[in-house]
């Protein structure tokens, strides 16, 4: 008979231990310019060791601020305000737009007082309610702005609002019609129909809409959308070219997306966009440049943020490390208090110089790779996969998705993309498809099959289905309702 017995032991195992330091890294590497700012905010506010200097940057391509302008952005500065020899004394000759701005001598002034753009589409519309309420409807307005979705349309009722905010729906309501009075037309509406009516209203007062357009859209909007013409005809009495007249006249000047009039930007959405909130300006993490040879990337939080160690921390933790006699000086909690406080501070600037430095290096492999789409466009942009770069850089595949997510890449034609459109090998069959359809003829506009067809010409393989699935992302109607 055979007896098992269990007896502790000692055996050695290999095993993967992952370092505070490690996860450290981990954290501040997937987090967004909005998340490190917080992180930064946050050490600094627990460590008294740590200092850190910012730089004035233009939000919109990371451009240093001359006098709270940006070069880039707003044209040349003055070059008055270039000249360090310039007397401070002439100050007030300056005709620079923001010189009357009373600031402070000793207190710091924000940059963002002087850029001149427009900002947001949300501090757009504030400072427009700002000039037409009262202060005490302002808490309205900021709710009723802060309710926008990103195509402009009023994502709460107003019972809602007047429920939270405990002021009477009336009340509301007055402020939600002084903010539907405001451009860009149609914002604020709750639906596509109250949006196209208000927008019908300027063309209605000038007179220049078909008498039938409102009657049309209040009644009849599902059915013009599916181009019921003589059925719509037939239950209002008119005839079929005016129905159809006036379907042309909606399609032409009004716009179902009222938030994305505010877009300076007139280039086509092929899925290079800026966000999932189109009326929010995004910043760059990223932005590469053209060079002298080809291209160059440039981490804008390196310029932004410059990390120091407290002198004091600095001098103390030095003494702490030798057997000077000033080290007698301290005792042994406060020994503790200056290493602690000290070691954190040079940990976490480790962390993000460590990710500043995969930033680069994956931004520098994305310009090898992908450098026909920055020279050319995106018709040019390749195939490729977040393992296929990691691979190519000597980093895990997960290093390269932390890197990469929620991280945005200001491009040499001034457009900002997410860096996932890197990685995107369907915006150039979009690109094509889209000119495919502009291209058409109206009367009578292209099936999928035909597109599909028609892209196999030009070497893009892409099955019927696909073709739809790429036409619906771009928003394009099928060929029935684009007639």
């Amino acid at each position: 008979m055979m007896y098992l017995e269990q007896v502790p032991g000692v055996a050695p195992q290999q095993g993967l231990n992952i370092s505070a330091k490690l996860i450290a890294s981990i954290k501040i590497l997937q987090c967004s310019a909005e998340e490190l700012e917080q992180s930064i905010a946050h050490e600094m506010d627990e460590n008294p060791a740590l200092e850190v200097d910012e730089q004035a940057q233009c939000l919109r391509c990371g451009t240093a601020l001359t006098m709270g302008v940006c070069p880039a952005c707003d044209g040349q500065v003055d070059e008055s305000f270039a000249d360090p020899q310039r007397d401070l004394a002439n100050w007030d000759e300056l005709h620079y737009p923001g010189h009357d701005l009373a600031v402070a001598e000793d207190s710091e002034y924000d940059p963002l007082d002087y850029v001149r753009s427009a900002g947001t589409l949300s501090e757009y519309l504030l400072r427009q309610l700002g000039a037409l309420l009262p202060r005490e409807d302002q808490p309205i307005a900021e709710y009723l702005v802060g309710s926008l979705n990103s195509h402009g349309y009023l994502t709460v009722s107003v019972a809602e609002i007047a429920s939270t905010l405990e002021v009477p729906e009336e009340h509301v309501q007055l402020v939600l019609q002084a903010l539907q009075s405001l451009d860009p037309p149609g914002i604020g509406a709750r639906d596509l129909r109250e949006c196209l009516l208000i927008q019908l209203e300027s063309f209605e007062e000038n007179g220049v809409s078909p008498p039938i357009a409102r009657r049309l859209l209040e009644e009849y909007l599902r059915e013009l959308g599916e181009h019921h013409f003589a059925e719509i005809a037939r239950e209002i009495g008119v005839s079929g070219s005016q129905v159809k007249a006036a379907w042309r006249f909606i399609r032409s000047n009004l716009n179902p997306y009222p938030a994305h009039a505010f877009e300076s930007d007139d280039v086509p959405d092929l899925g290079l966009a800026a966000g999932p909130d189109r009326n929010v300006m995004v910043r760059p993490d990223v932005v590469i440049r053209r060079a002298q040879q080809g291209f160059e990337a440039e981490v804008v939080e390196r310029r932004r943020f410059r990390f120091n160690l407290n002198s004091v921390y600095h001098s103390l933790y030095q003494q702490c490390k030798t057997h000077s006699a000033g080290r007698a000086e301290l005792s042994e909690q406060e020994r503790q208090h200056v290493r602690h406080y000290a070691s954190r501070a040079r940990f976490f600037m480790d962390c993000v110089a460590q990710r500043w430095d995969t930033l680069t290096t994956i931004s520098d492999a994305l310009i090898t790779h992908q450098y026909e789409f920055l020279d050319k466009g995106i018709r040019f942009l390749k195939p490729l996969t977040r393992g296929e770069l990691a691979e190519y850089v000597g980093l895990h595949e997960s290093t390269v998705s932390r890197a990469t997510a929620n991280k945005y890449v200001l491009l040499p034609t001034g457009r900002t993309i997410p860096f996932d459109d890197f990685f995107d090998g369907s915006l150039a069959a979009k690109d094509a498809l889209r000119e495919l359809i502009a291209s058409e003829d109206s009367g009578k506009p292209y099936s999928d099959e035909e597109l599909a067809s028609l892209l196999r010409l030009r070497g893009i393989m892409l099955a019927r289905r696909t073709v739809a699935k790429y036409r619906e992302a771009l928003g394009i109607m099928p060929s029935r309702f684009r007639i």
